[in-house]
């Protein structure tokens, strides 16, 4: 949990600026996309825009002190809705409200992950098995976001994860398009996504895109830091996250000390055609998105930064921060492999770590992978079993 507080304005000063203008210039959207790579802050700066649309002061809002701002505190603000990707349920009907149908243990991880999200901008709310927005959560949203508000201030709607809209035949996303294309009065829905590309056209073009820049390696240093994380750590982490704070605090919290060392190995087994290491990294993979869904993403994320790294040094970037050992391997790879598509490599991970998401055969879903990637090292276009 964050030690010291942490103010929106100091980590994305250009995406703030924009969106006080909006409030200044009484030129409230109705609809907002908030874009951009994993980890830059957007669910934070969309729950800041919908306390800044709501704090009583006339001064500097938001104040973080009125009674609107402190009910912010804990996300539990009348005019405050949040929509998270829940399970789905047999119990579900047209009319049921989606939290009604929880489990009772997601609906006390849900509760209390809200309020730690309140106090924690950079805390991930991720209720167990749950794969989509589902269409009852858009449903319910329907049934309520039309009636009349008794409290001060603008509705605001937040939905995180927004790209599982379309997951599934895509009626979530469809539902709330209907709700787009005729917004109810004084309400703002903010959709928070990191993967623009997967949501529906129709749906982009209704929202209002507001762009996150990453993180710059001293801003995630700073954050860090906050976490009481010290400053040598927070530093590494921050070095090679590229940005990510999701990704730098997971990095703190690894109990392996190198984890660019682990990359390495872990992008070494894909690599290279072994029997042996291909069984490996099978097993030891599907085991984990299975038991430990959390630690197979953070895998597939290690991955993707060792062939992010690769891809840096074959354009001559400098990567003065890393090891001269480490650079020393990936110069070797751009040598041995000077064809590969890493951008497609990338790609195709970023595909696998998502995999879980579409309820996949985990190991089918592995094996494809080191084909792919072999087929890509060669620039070649790959093939997959069925």
């Amino acid at each position: 949990m964050v030690k010291k507080k942490m103010i929106f304005s100091d980590y994305q000063p250009i995406v703030w600026e924009r969106l006080l203008r909006a409030k200044s210039n009484k030129r409230i959207g109705s609809a907002y996309l908030f874009t951009g790579p994993r980890g830059c802050g957007k669910e934070w700066g969309a729950i800041e825009f919908s306390k800044l649309l709501n704090c009583e002061s006339h001064d500097d809002p938001p104040c973080n002190n009125c009674p609107a701002c402190v009910k912010y505190g804990s996300l539990q603000h009348p005019n405050f809705k949040l929509v998270v990707p829940l399970p789905g349920s047999d119990k579900s009907t047209q009319s049921s409200d989606p939290l009604d149908t929880l489990k009772k243990e997601d609906f006390e991880y849900l509760s209390d992950a809200i309020l730690k999200k309140g106090m924690d901008p950079f805390y991930k709310i991720q209720v167990p098995s749950a794969r989509r927005i589902t269409i009852n959560s858009i449903r319910d949203l329907r049934r309520t976001i039309y009636l009349k508000s008794h409290s001060k201030g603008r509705k605001t709607v937040l939905i995180f994860e927004a790209h599982l809209l379309s997951e599934g035949m895509g009626e979530s996303a469809n539902a709330l398009l209907k709700i787009l294309e005729e917004p109810p009065q004084d309400t703002t829905l903010i959709l928070v996504t990191d993967k623009k590309s997967a949501l529906l056209p129709t749906v982009i073009s209704r929202c209002q895109p507001i762009n996150f820049p990453a993180l710059s390696l001293e801003k995630t240093r700073l954050i860090l830091e906050k976490y009481d994380i010290d400053n040598v750590m927070a530093t590494q982490a921050a070095i090679v996250a590229g940005g990510d704070i999701h990704l730098a605090k997971d990095i703190t919290d690894h109990p392996t000390g190198d984890i660019l060392t682990e990359a390495e190995k872990l992008a070494k087994l894909m690599i290279r055609v072994n029997e042996k290491g291909w069984r490996e990294f099978i097993n030891t993979n599907a085991m984990l998105a299975a038991r430990k869904p959390k630690e197979f993403k953070f895998n597939i994320y290690l991955i993707q930064l060792w062939f992010s790294h690769a891809y840096q040094v074959r354009l001559g970037e400098s990567l003065s921060l890393l090891m001269p050992e480490t650079i020393a391997s990936l110069e070797k790879f751009n040598h041995t492999y000077p064809k590969a598509d890493l951008s497609e490599i990338n790609k195709v991970l970023e595909e696998t770590a998502e995999s879980l998401v579409r309820n996949l055969y985990t190991p089918l879903t592995l094996t494809n992978l080191l084909i792919t990637v072999q087929e890509l090292l060669k620039d070649k276009i790959p093939t997959k079993i069925i």
